[in-house]
């Protein structure tokens, strides 16, 4: 039997599926990369937003043709969808035969007892998973309701798959969770990846501001396997926004972490995320957003205009706004952010990275140094005389910015 998988939304999805195709596959099944051969096809499915949601049923849509013009004998919905609709079937009519199949995964302990995974990202670096739910409550959110209570990880079991991954050639561990900074002993766990054999970087993902420790980025610091980055998610400035939020900090508790950071770790590259038009901002709210964003001088930033998801406290709070406002705001955020990205990468020209090269095209190699994160953040081009090998890394000088991206000589 083959079974073709189709992973959608964020990285602890693909983990996930990553862990399905290792259970298919030590049942016997053979995992192919062209649906039109599959006798099973699974889909694992993101619901965190509706645009989110509307992808996920237009593919499980796509995915139902090939039981009329190929192979395919079941369609399997698994992930998040399933989690958010009470009746799966009826509301994904196009699949002939859906089925919840999260009973493979459901348990955080599936990982710690040395399940089989078959990795879907490049060879060079994978993503772990530390821990699964969350216990935050933001306002805004469904994710507590789709993947439930906080469940840790053993720290031991982490360290296990790390090995197991460092064996296989991986040099690049990105630690996830729905809030990384929420593991327990997170300093302790980055202690002990650091000293496995193999891995070149740590990187943490996903750390909400109510649980960066000082320990944290004292340990970030020191360990110079851990890259100078951190994904620091504040989603808003305004402490009336951040309560209405349920965020468990203030713009006050913001501004030291800020500072604190950059003290310690000079070369620090912060990424972060804003909501704009949530339920209550004015336009004097906004304007204070502005004002934080333009003196707080993130490296990146991302801007999402707030969703208004049933099910989540905010979709019945008072003073909704109108999509087009949130829309104007992002984009006004957008250009603002621009140019300071812009100011930061080209303070770099001049300066030696260390660069982590993933393919070619045309002339340049493309890599990613310490401050980018796969997928999301920019790229560095690399122009060289010498071939330079996919996952290894090498000494870059910068020599050109923009605002996403560098150019550098090897």
């Amino acid at each position: 039997m083959k079974a073709y998988f189709v992973s959608l939304g964020c990285p602890k999805n693909l983990t996930d599926s990553e862990v399905l195709m290792g259970q298919f596959s030590s049942n016997g099944c053979q995992i192919t990369l062209n649906p039109k051969e599959a006798d099973t096809i699974v889909v694992n499915t993101c619901a965190f937003l509706k645009a989110a949601r509307d992808e996920s049923a237009s593919v499980i849509k796509e995915m139902s043709k090939w039981k009329k013009k190929g192979k395919c004998k079941q369609l399997l919905v698994a992930g998040c969808l399933p989690k958010y609709l009470e009746n799966i079937d009826a509301e994904t009519p196009h699949a002939a035969s859906v089925r919840e199949i999260d009973g493979i995964i459901n348990s955080i302990n599936l990982y710690d007892c040395g399940a089989p995974r078959i990795k879907a990202t490049e060879p060079w670096y994978a993503y772990v998973k530390i821990s699964e739910g969350c216990d935050n409550k933001c306002s805004y959110c469904l994710i507590p309701k789709i993947r439930g209570r906080l469940r840790h990880r053993k720290i031991q079991d982490i360290l296990n798959e790390v090995k197991a991954l460092a064996k296989k050639g991986v040099k690049e561990i990105i630690y996830i969770a729905q809030d990384t900074t929420a593991y327990p002993d997170l300093p302790g766990l980055l202690k002990l990846t650091a000293k496995i054999k193999g891995i070149h970087w740590i990187r943490i993902m996903y750390s909400n501001p109510a649980h960066l420790s000082d320990d944290i980025i004292e340990v970030m610091a020191k360990e110079k396997k851990i890259v100078k980055y951190i994904d620091l998610p504040i989603q808003h400035s305004e402490n009336k926004i951040l309560k209405l939020m349920g965020r468990k900090y203030d713009r006050n508790t913001i501004e030291i972490q800020l500072k604190f950071l950059r003290a310690k770790i000079p070369a620090i590259a912060i990424r972060t995320s804003v909501i704009v038009g949530f339920p209550g901002e004015t336009k004097e709210d906004f304007e204070r957003l502005k004002d934080f964003i333009k003196r707080a001088k993130f490296d990146r930033l991302g801007i999402f205009p707030y969703s208004r998801e049933k099910g989540t406290t905010a979709y019945n709070m008072k003073e909704q706004i109108p999509d087009k406002i949130k829309k104007k705001r992002a984009a006004e955020l957008m250009r603002i952010q621009s140019k300071i990205s812009k100011r930061i990468n080209q303070k770099l020209a001049g300066k030696t990275l260390e660069a982590l090269i993933e393919d070619k095209k045309g002339n340049f190699f493309t890599a990613r140094t310490y401050r980018d994160a796969p997928e999301i953040d920019g790229k560095t081009f690399v122009g060289s005389r010498k071939p330079l090998a996919a996952g290894c890394f090498y000494k870059t000088r910068i020599s050109e910015a923009d605002t996403h991206d560098l150019k550098g000589k090897c």
